[in-house]
């Protein structure tokens, strides 16, 4: 089922704040996915990138990071929070 917020979003609530959080990392990942894939697709067809493999590892830990903060951040109860 999607996530649904009926209404403005209260900035103080922190279901409203993992829910963000959460949209964060996924337009991160996408973010990361086009990137990626678009550079690696350069390299394969044409150009020779040196730094693809660093570039790409250094870029998955920060995205790991990235996913380790959002369970981190996450409320205690969400279910018990939002109606």
């Amino acid at each position: 089922m999607p996530i649904k917020w009926y209404g403005n979003g209260d900035l103080e609530d922190p279901t409203y704040k993992h829910f963000s959080r959460i949209v964060n990392f996924v337009i991160h990942c996408m973010i990361f996915t086009a990137v990626v894939s678009g550079t690696w697709l350069f390299k394969e067809i044409k150009y020779d990138i040196s730094f693809f493999n660093n570039f790409a590892i250094f870029w998955s830990i920060v995205l790991a990071s990235h996913l380790l903060f959002v369970f981190i951040k996450k409320p205690k109860d969400t279910a018990k929070q939002s109606t």
